[in-house]
Order: C-alpha cells, then structure tokens, then sequence
C-alpha cells in the first residue's frame, strides 16, 4: 500500500474565487481557500473573526475596488444603475469552456440557471466557480447543486436561500426552486412576493426545471399549469420571460406574447436524440426542431410543444439586451423576440 502525504504548505492558496454575487442593497464577495485563514477583504470590516476555507464579506455597493490577501490582482466591481444586457446559461456541469470565453465579453451580470455542480460537492464547486467569469452574478439553484446535503454547498456559498427576489434598478427577478417536492413553497413565495415587483418594467422568473421542454426530460404538466395559472392571475406584472435548464438544449416556447427559454447547453454534454419508442411517443430526432408541435395524447412530458418557436442541440446562452426604444432577447443563434 502506497500512503500519499499532503503537505498544507505545499497547496496553493486558493480553491476558487473571487465571486460577486448580486445581493439586496449591495454585493457579496466570494472565495474558497484550501488553508483556514480568517475573513478579510481590504478596506471592509471583517464578518468574522475565526478561520474558515469558506470566506463571504458584503459590501453595501454596486460599485468598488477591491483586493484579497494572498491574490495580486486588483479587482474592480461595477453593476450600473442602467442594464445595457445580461446573459443567461445553465448546466454548466463543471465545463468552463463555455463560460470562460464571456471574460472577454462586454456584458453586465450573468444569471445562472443552475447545476453547476454534478452532486453539489466542494471539489466541484472548485470546478464549477473557478472560470466563470468576474461579472457579477445571480444564481438559480439546480438539482444537481442540490443533490448533495440539499444544496448546503451552494446556499454556503450563494448566501441566498432557495427561493429569494432580487431587484435591479427597473429589472426584477424571481429564483425559485420546484424540484423534490418544493414547488408548493415557490409557488407560494411567487404569490406573495409578486406585489413586490409591480412597479418594475421588466421582470424576469428563473427557474432550473422548465415548463415546457423538448429534451430528455421532457415537461412536468403540472408544474406547467401551476406557473401558467401564477402568470395568469398576475397581468399587472411586465413579466418578459421565464428562464430555465435541466433539458440540455436549447428551446423557445411564446405563450400569450410571454417567451419561455431553456438554456441547458452551458457545457454539460448535448442529451442524445431519442426515438418515439424511448420516449414514450414524443417525436425528437433531429439537431433543430421548429415551430409548434403535436400534444402527444397521453403522454404530459411533452404539454407545451403548441407553444414550441425552435429547439437546437447546440452550446447556447440566451442575450437580454436593453437600448433606448429597442428592446429585445436573442440567443447565439440569433433569434431576436422584441418586448
């Protein structure tokens, strides 16, 4: 038997890291290291004075400099007051070939529509955060992120619980969370939170298990009609589009002028194409899938598809971009749907 020593001061400092994460009045900054040392972020008071690998400081702004300990970089933080566009990925799975690109990419914040992680263990998440790029980010568990201690990792490091709202200037977004089991209580917290959001001009639901779906999973009917019915009863919200993943690909529904997008092609592997036979009769067999389709009789994975625009087995995120009288979302493939 060969026993391996690690020596601790032999590792590298850090696991991953810095992260901001877009918070209620301000931002929070992430970052892992493999030592225990103590919280510190230079010119910010300490949130704790023990010594921890998970360290978390917020800083009541959206615009700063920063500097931690033990890294050389001087970062610089800014979400403007005016969002000129956002992108949307999911299902990232560990791959930052898809994410790392965006470091050069001129955009204001990333929403993540989770699995990040494949079970939500720390050495994934070392993974997972270490290339997704230096803009700030809001985060929409998935069920993969929560498969391990029901998400303990992420909300770790998240800060945020697993349905929460969070207010940019005129935008509003819903993260809520309806996968085992849970979808009573973000349905509940939709309807009492939605009050909150009627003054916003655009809002926005991000959900990791989408309504409708083309891909492997298909869709939850019920979930379908429950969000169906919240959006229904609530025509005083500018609701613009629901966002999800899980299915890994990408898909575009349009229900009553709202757009619905699966964006789970983040850098999991592409779901293989399957026949009727294997999926119960639903029809998937190409690369691209376009236009409304066929309710199959019987079969509740595949309600939705009267709504169905376009579906890509492709690497895919989802633009919102905002501009003086133009105002619109487009994926990679260039689809733009004005609102």
């Amino acid at each position: 038997m060969i026993t391996t020593i690690v020596q601790w001061s032999k590792l590298p400092e850090f696991c991953y890291g810095p992260i901001a994460f877009i918070h209620e009045e301000g931002t929070r900054i992430h970052w892992c290291t493999y030592k225990q040392t103590k919280t510190h972020l230079s010119g910010q008071k300490p949130e704790s004075n023990s010594r921890s690998n998970y360290h978390s400081v917020f800083v009541n702004s959206t615009q700063f400099s920063y500097q931690i300990p033990g890294i050389k970089a001087q970062y610089s933080y800014n979400l403007p007051q005016t969002i000129s566009k956002f992108f949307v990925m999911s299902d990232t799975h560990n791959n930052t070939k898809y994410t790392s690109p965006l470091n050069n990419i001129d955009f204001d914040f990333l929403q993540h529509n989770g699995d990040l992680c494949k079970r939500g263990h720390l050495n994934e998440l070392q993974t997972g955060f270490k290339n997704l790029p230096t803009k700030p980010m809001l985060f929409a568990t998935g069920n993969h992120d929560y498969g391990y201690q029901q998400g303990q990792f992420v909300k770790h490091v998240t800060q945020r619980p697993m349905n929460y709202f969070q207010k940019i200037n005129n935008l509003f977004f819903f993260s809520v969370y309806i996968q085992h089991g849970l979808e009573n209580d973000a349905f509940e917290f939709l309807s009492q939170n939605a009050f909150k959001a009627v003054s916003a001009e655009h809002v926005f639901i991000s959900v990791h298990f989408p309504p409708y779906a083309t891909g492997k999973y298909g869709a939850n009917k019920t979930l379908s009609l429950k969000m169906e019915n919240f959006i229904d009863s609530h025509p005083q919200l500018k609701i613009r589009a629901v966002f999800s993943g899980h299915n890994h690909n990408f898909a575009a529904f349009r229900r009553n002028n709202l757009m619905y997008f699966i964006n789970g092609v983040g850098g999991g592997s592409l779901h293989p194409v399957y026949d009727q036979s294997e999926m119960g009769g639903r029809v998937w067999k190409t690369e691209s899938l376009h236009g409304p389709q066929e309710v199959i009789v019987g079969d509740d994975a595949s309600y939705g598809y009267q709504y169905h625009l376009d579906s890509w087995l492709k690497y895919t995120r989802t633009e919102v971009e905002f501009q003086s009288e133009k105002q619109y979302i487009q994926s990679v493939i260039w689809m733009q749907i004005q609102f």
